[in-house]
């Protein structure tokens, strides 16, 4: 889905969802 740049924001919004998750399992720990 990463080869089309329609699906460019979903992919960040996907991303960023991904580091709130890693922060909730990690906590602070976690790389920014």
């Amino acid at each position: 889905s990463m080869g089309m740049s329609g699906d460019f924001p979903a992919a960040v919004e996907e991303g960023a969802t991904m580091l709130r998750l890693g922060t909730l399992l990690f906590g602070d720990r976690a790389p920014a």
